[in-house]
């Protein structure tokens, strides 16, 4: 169990990397720094799940949990949407001394 959360916390973190140097190479072309928010990268990814997930997600579990906790989450930088889950699992899945 512990060898699998460091190997997807590991995967996050890397995610994670790759995106922030997504988002620094766009800051270098562009002069502005605008991260990428997980909400346009899944849009990018698959624009049809996005659109589907909000009424399945207010129908099937409660509206409360889209607004405003998943909303706020897409709203939020992707390299740290990905970084945080994937420290923490990391953190959890640590070899204990």
């Amino acid at each position: 169990m512990r060898y699998t959360l460091r190997v997807l916390g590991s995967v996050l973190l890397v995610i994670a990397v790759m995106l922030l140097g997504y988002d620094v190479i766009g800051w270098l072309t562009t002069g502005g720094l605008e991260p990428i928010s997980a909400g346009q990268l899944w849009y990018q990814v698959h624009p049809t799940s996005l659109q589907t997930a909000e009424p399945a997600i207010a129908r099937y579990l409660h509206p409360f949990l889209w607004h405003p906790i998943i909303s706020s989450i897409l709203v939020a930088p992707a390299f740290v949407v990905f970084a945080v889950p994937g420290a923490v699992a990391v953190w959890v899945g640590r070899k204990r001394r």
